[in-house]
């Protein structure tokens, strides 16, 4: 006999098993939150930089949802598009590859980043690193290196994957993509179903 019920259920599983993949392709998305109540009052730069070697896979960095006291844009590079109100999009093409804001410290400052780009898929010995440096007005002294995160590439068989470090004023969270809470929620309705049924069989 058809079951109507159960094909839909094996429709919606389907459905959201992709839906979740493709989250999955996409790399989660970090917020990264700087503690600076230890520079209360000074004025300094917030260095964003994305670089790797000439053999490098692309990667791509893509950052918004800036938070805190920042003031002028310092410098960039060519391969740097985008604003504090729109978010940033840099990648790994050139040597150098950085974004520099000024900022007033004393608050935390917060921004979530995402990283997509050939280094998930692509073999390859080499990989790129994501760094936020603190750095005096002149750029002549670095205070701190509050996060970085280096992508390495899929090699020899293993998985493409993330090593992050933060110092003791930084913190990363990974947020839950729509479509992750959306998977979870729906596999949770469908064994809060399964339940109920089986409950009442």
């Amino acid at each position: 006999m058809f079951n109507f019920t159960n094909l839909m259920r094996k429709a919606l599983l389907a459905l959201l098993l992709v839906a979740g993949s493709g989250a999955a392709l996409a790399g989660p998305t970090y917020l990264v939150t700087i503690h600076t109540q230890a520079y209360s009052g000074e004025s300094g730069l917030l260095d964003f930089s994305l670089g790797g070697t000439a053999d490098s896979p692309l990667a791509i960095a893509d950052l918004w949802s800036f938070s805190g006291a920042f003031s002028d844009e310092f410098d960039r590079t060519s391969n740097v598009s985008g604003s504090l109100d729109s978010g940033i999009s840099m990648d790994n093409t050139r040597a150098s590859n950085y974004w520099t804001q000024g900022v007033i410290l004393g608050d935390d400052f917060s921004f979530k980043v995402q990283f997509s780009g050939d280094f998930e898929t692509v073999d390859s010995a080499w990989s790129t690193l994501f760094a936020v440096v603190l750095y005096d007005t002149s750029l002549s002294e670095m205070w701190a290196i509050p996060a970085q995160f280096e992508l390495l590439s899929a090699f020899n068989g293993d998985p493409a994957a993330m090593l992050i470090t933060a110092d003791a004023d930084t913190s990363v969270t990974v947020i839950p993509e729509p479509s992750q809470l959306l998977l979870m929620l729906s596999a949770l309705a469908l064994a809060g179903l399964a339940l109920r049924r089986s409950r009442r069989a």
